[in-house]
């Protein structure tokens, strides 16, 4: 089994974790303070500098079993109760959508830009400063420790966690609704706009490490910081905005000269025609609603199996001083509680609940 894996299931299942308790919070009108302090708990466990330096430590998958226990105490960590039922959706939810990521995912850069994408998306989640100084440095270990490896090493890494979550076949709606799954539980492979088309590549790229290509020239995204990534995988998909990308500026200036060169021609026609109603003055409108998702838990029935692979090579080791550095960031996560909170949210009725 590869030593590699770990940080890849971790953090997606721990972004679309995330997603999921927004979206709820939001769904169901929780305060502001509340939903604050809830994202905020459980982005500061999920980031614990003792589960990174294991995460990271270069060991083997540890299966879904174990990082199901560690993610329902980094859950248990805020101030929502949980009971059995309220997890199992949850987790039905996070493992199904992790699993269609990585299937629809197209090369090795693209599983390190999903994962950039939850941990862009958890940066934009916390609002405390010093969490988000921390989700940077995870980023930056993200970058670190799967640069050095080759693009075979990271794809191998992909395939050991969809064996690893294999097992699990649950229909989710908001994948059904977008037309990602069927009705049997299985993923349609739609390609998105990004394509990396490793498989087709495979010979010349997989003896490459990630550091030796360029991503911007490779496929056009970005492992810088505040990069644009490229791809929409491991984005919020319970979003509105789900499925679009922010265009660059040359993209931005491109699409203004055409629409004015379009409208110029327009009226002009108009003119001609003798069509034009100059008195016609367009209406300003403003929109300011919006539809939420309805629950997108749709749970059915698990089948285990285990599968044994064999462990790989060497490993990238953990760097000690990202260890210190998060530690002594995440020490002032809780100097500043919100001490006026004193009522739970109960996760189940924020997951049971229909809007």
């Amino acid at each position: 089994m590869s030593l590699y894996a770990a940080p890849i299931l971790y953090l997606n299942l721990g972004g679309e974790m995330l997603y999921v308790l927004r979206q709820r919070l939001k769904a169901q009108r929780i305060c502001t303070d509340k939903t604050t302090q809830v994202l905020d708990d459980v982005s500061a466990a999920l980031l614990n500098p003792k589960i990174l330096s294991s995460v990271f430590g270069g060991k083997p998958l540890p299966g879904i079993p174990v990082l199901r226990s560690t993610l329902e105490c980094v859950v248990l960590s805020s101030i929502m109760k949980l009971d059995k039922n309220s997890m199992n959706k949850l987790f039905d939810l996070m493992t199904m959508m992790v699993k269609y990521q990585l299937t629809a995912a197209t090369g090795p850069v693209e599983v390190v830009l999903l994962t950039l994408n939850h941990t862009d998306a958890m940066r934009d989640m916390v609002s405390n400063p010093n969490a988000q100084q921390c989700v940077g440095l995870v980023h930056q270990m993200v970058t670190d420790f799967y640069g050095m490896l080759t693009f075979e090493e990271v794809w191998n890494a992909r395939n050991d966690c969809l064996r690893e979550l294999e097992p699990y076949c649950v229909r989710v709606s908001v994948l059904l609704r977008l037309g990602l799954q069927n009705e049997d539980g299985n993923f349609n492979s739609t390609y998105h706009k990004y394509n990396e088309r490793y498989d087709e590549n495979k010979d010349r790229f997989s003896g490459k490490k990630l550091y030796d290509i360029d991503p911007k020239t490779y496929c056009n995204g970005s492992f810088d910081l505040f990069g644009e990534r490229g791809t929409i995988l491991g984005k919020n998909m319970y979003s509105m905005s789900y499925g679009t990308l922010k265009p660059t500026p040359d993209h931005d200036k491109d699409a203004h000269i055409k629409d004015c060169g379009t409208k110029a021609e327009l009226g002009m026609l108009a003119i001609q025609l003798g069509t034009e109603d100059t008195s016609y003055k367009r209406p300003f409108t403003l929109n300011l609603l919006s539809n939420e998702d309805k629950d997108n838990a749709n749970a059915n029935e698990k089948l285990f199996d285990s599968k044994e692979n064999t462990p790989k090579q060497e490993k990238p080791k953990f760097n000690e001083d990202y260890k210190i550095r998060l530690e002594n960031i995440r020490a002032d996560f809780f100097d500043d509680e919100h001490d006026n909170i004193k009522h739970n949210v109960n996760l189940l009725d924020l997951l049971d609940k229909t809007e």
